[in-house]
């Protein structure tokens, strides 16, 4: 999917280089993530419905963590394509953009833990991006360009991750993940022999967790998921049976 603006990017370095430009229109892609994995993930799920002849409104995802409801969303822009699913995210001020955004998705505000548990403390960031139930992990951004910092901290309810996910078993073609430096305890506690998602993001927090990604990596190769893509943020896991 294209947007309708110019790829700037092609624009700037033929205006570097000093060198004609293509006489065809070039357009850039329509992304609304962090660092275009969601532009990443519609191909590789856009490969597997043509395989299974399937179309994008039978799209089901998770997104766990999911924050502002089109801002740094991995979902929206299947959201755009008519796939639905469920978000995650247990700050009040997000859920009422989300309810507000996206009505045709479910919204659970909860957190997410590896075990059930009743409710948890959440460190609300001046950015809510950087929003964590580790109160060091928000710490850790220091400044942040003056969004650093935690503007205060609420207790919300809580569900283990298996408790969120077992209802959809087999049905969860795309799971986000994005628990600011509880990726890794997350993706480790899911039932596998139940839940199989077909393709599988999450966040490494390496800044924080030195080694995580190499060792998320090697848990999801245990677990029967290749690695299909890395951004500078997240890494992309497919199912590899």
């Amino acid at each position: 999917m294209l947007s309708e603006f110019e790829n700037r990017s092609i624009n700037r370095e033929i205006e570097r280089l000093n060198i004609p430009n293509s006489r065809i229109e070039h357009f850039a892609p329509v992304s609304y993530a962090q660092a275009g994995e969601d532009v990443i993930v519609e191909g590789i799920l856009a490969a597997r419905l043509y395989k299974s002849q399937r179309t994008w409104d039978s799209v089901f995802y998770v997104e766990i963590g999911a924050n502002h409801p089109v801002s740094t969303s991995s979902t929206y822009l299947m959201y755009q394509r008519g796939a639905r699913g469920v978000l995650v995210e247990p700050n009040p001020e997000l859920g009422a953009l989300i309810r507000a955004v996206r009505p045709k998705d479910v919204l659970v505000p909860s957190v997410v833990l590896p075990a059930p548990q009743a409710s948890a403390t959440l460190f609300i960031g001046n950015a809510h991006e950087l929003s964590s139930l580790d109160e060091a992990h928000v710490k850790s951004f220091g400044d942040f360009d003056g969004l650093g910092g935690i503007r205060e901290h609420i207790e919300v309810s809580a569900l283990g991750i298996n408790e969120l996910l077992t209802p959809y078993a087999n049905k969860i073609d795309f799971l986000s993940i994005d628990c600011e430096g509880l990726d890794h305890d997350l993706v480790k506690a899911i039932d596998y022999e139940r839940i199989r998602p077909s393709v599988i993001q999450c966040e490494p927090s390496e800044h924080f967790l030195k080694g995580n990604s190499a060792r998320i990596i090697n848990l999801m190769e245990c677990r029967s998921y290749r690695l299909a893509a890395r951004s500078d943020i997240n890494v992309i896991f497919e199912r590899a049976t």
